[in-house]
C-alpha cells in the first residue's frame, strides 16, 4: 500500500543519493521489525522513537531529531518513508529514503537509497550519519539478539 509523498513546495530536489548495503547476520523478518517496532528501534540506540508501521503513518527517531511519514511499506522487505531533520529549513523539501531487504545465505541484505537532499553538505552528513547512528547500531542489535 502506498500514501502520497509529501514534500515542501518550490525546492529543487537534488539528482544524487546516497546509496549503500550491509549484510545482516540475522533473519529479514526480525531486521525489519528492529527498523519498524517502537519498542526494538529504543533498544538498538534510535530512540525515543514513535513508528506507526503503516502507509501514511508517521514516525519520530531520536526524541524527533528525525521524522517523516510512512510512504510504503511492504514487510518484510520493503520500506520507504519521508525523512527530514528537525534543524531543517521550513522551506526545504523532506528527503525520501528506501529500503529493500533481501534474505541471503548468510543473513539479511539491507539496501538503501536516500535522495531528495536540499545541498550537497546535508547529504554528505546524511552519508556518514546512515552508517554510524542507524544501520551500525542496528546491524549490532540484531546480530546480538537474533542471530541466525
Amino acid at each position: 500500500m502506498k500514501a502520497p509523498l509529501i514534500f515542501r513546495a518550490n525546492q529543487p530536489m537534488s539528482t544524487t543519493a546516497i546509496e549503500d548495503s550491509e549484510l545482516i547476520r540475522s533473519p529479514m523478518p526480525s531486521v525489519f521489525a528492529a527498523m519498524t517496532t517502537s519498542s526494538l528501534i529504543d533498544e538498538w540506540g534510535a530512540g525515543p522513537s514513535r513508528f506507526q508501521a503503516k502507509p501514511g503513518g508517521r514516525f519520530f527517531l531520536w526524541d524527533g531529531e528525525m521524522e517523516g511519514m510512512i510512504v510504503e511499506i511492504s514487510p518484510p522487505d520493503r520500506l520507504v518513508f519521508t525523512l527530514r531533520e528537525s534543524d531543517w529549513d521550513a522551506s526545504w523539501r523532506d528527503s525520501l529514503v528506501l529500503f529493500s531487504l533481501a534474505q541471503e545465505h548468510r543473513g539479511t541484505r539491507l539496501s538503501l537509497k536516500h535522495s531528495g537532499f536540499s545541498d550537497r553538505r546535508v547529504m554528505d552528513r546524511h552519508r556518514d550519519g546512515w552508517g554510524e547512528y542507524y544501520i551500525g547500531p542496528l546491524k549490532a542489535y540484531c546480530e546480538e539478539h537474533f542471530r541466525m
